[in-house]
């Protein structure tokens, strides 16, 4: 059983790494290369059913196979700034320097829970938010939607039945900076003021109103959401609005629109990049840059350097940054983390916000430019996303 097992898992292993050509001919690709092969949510469950009945195999064991060969549902969003628009998007510092930029399905849905065509797919998945807090559920917490509520969206076949099945996120950023600046290192990461950040959504319900989606909205294989649920913002943070000076309308530049109430809340955003930070721009530097960020379930530590990708682009003649260095010379900056020397937070390869998500989570990707004269140049942004059937 357990050779057939291995026969199996070597199978699936070689398929995910195989792409197909025009012609409908397996190519094989890099074995560095992140999946190139797609399986669908239909051919997850085939396998899988295959293994318990023809190879007679227990579940924990074909889903130990599954997960060790990455066979994988997935879904991909993407948004091309150049083609769809003409020319890129530009952040700059002002007026806020936070820009939403893209959103993934809920996890577990093959596409956004929306009833309409691609365009009302394209409106979900780039139209940003509203700072607005979880509601109350009626004095016993939030009202965000249980993972049952969110399972009972989607046809029964395709509900994922683990709470946490999220098994890697990829995102993929083409972008640059403004191409000069007056300080930083010219090339690298350090002292670059633009950058991105990941968000998360969930559904929450809209006061106390719940209800499931009609079986005309969901049949066959259609999910939906209810209309008495919306997406509620966990992160960034929604605080409340600081109130304006009291003569703050009386000056004419100030002027209230009369349509236009003053905001109760607003996302509550980091000066600087974080501990968080999903990838800086490379400083200074007018080329475009792809980063691809992978963060996977299996991720454990901060400073794990098997998890990061290796920089093509990386100045290999320049002298190593040890500590001994900055014994002699204390007003040098101290040296960066493997994960900093890339662009990246410090602390996003802990694998932590993959396994918590839930199923219904959405993920959302923000850019960032701060002080005068920094901007955040974006091409594109795609966001893939794989979790366990």
């Amino acid at each position: 059983m357990f050779n057939a097992a291995n026969t199996i898992w070597q199978m699936l292993s070689q398929r995910s790494i195989m792409g197909t050509n025009d012609d409908g001919d397996s190519s094989t690709t890099s074995s560095t290369s992140v999946h190139d092969y797609l399986p669908t949510f239909c051919d997850v469950l085939v396998v899988k059913t295959m293994l318990q009945r023809v190879g007679r195999l227990p579940l924990e064991l074909v889903d130990a196979i599954v997960d060790d060969a990455a066979y994988w549902a997935h879904t991909r969003v993407e948004v091309d700034y150049h083609r769809e628009m003409g020319h890129d998007l530009n952040v700059s510092s002002r007026p806020t320097g936070n820009q939403f930029l893209i959103r993934t399905p809920p996890l577990g849905f093959q596409r956004a829970p929306v009833l309409g065509d691609e365009d009302d797919r394209q409106e979900y998945a780039t139209e940003g938010p509203e700072p607005r807090p979880v509601p109350s559920g009626n004095g016993e917490g939030s009202a965000l939607c249980s993972v049952e509520d969110i399972r009972g969206w989607l046809p029964s076949a395709h509900a994922p039945l683990l709470e946490h099945p999220c098994r890697r996120i990829v995102f993929t950023i083409v972008s640059h900076d403004q191409g000069w600046a007056s300080s930083g290192d010219r090339g690298g990461y350090r002292g670059s003021y633009t950058w991105f950040d990941v968000g998360l959504e969930r559904y929450g319900w809209d006061g106390e109103a719940r209800s499931q989606p009609s079986p005309q909205e969901t049949a066959p294989f259609a999910p939906a959401a209810p209309h008495t649920a919306s997406l509620y913002t966990l992160r960034p943070d929604v605080v409340d609005a600081a109130p304006p000076p009291a003569d703050h309308w009386d000056h004419p530049r100030h002027a209230q629109p009369s349509n236009q109430p003053p905001a109760i809340h607003q996302f509550s955003f980091p000066l600087l990049p974080g501990v968080d930070c999903l990838q800086m721009n490379r400083c200074a530097t007018l080329e475009f840059t792809e980063h691809t960020v992978v963060w996977s379930w299996t991720d454990k530590t901060p400073r794990d350097e098997s998890v990061l990708a290796p920089d093509a682009d990386a100045d290999t003649d320049r002298p190593s940054e040890d500590s001994t260095a900055f014994v002699d010379d204390p007003q040098r900056e101290p040296p960066l983390d493997p994960l900093q020397k890339i662009g990246r937070g410090s602390e996003t390869s802990d694998g932590s916000f993959v396994r918590n998500l839930q199923v219904g989570d959405v993920v959302t990707v923000w850019a960032k430019a701060r002080f005068p004269g920094w901007i955040n140049t974006i091409r594109r942004v795609q966001v893939d996303v794989y979790w366990a059937v």
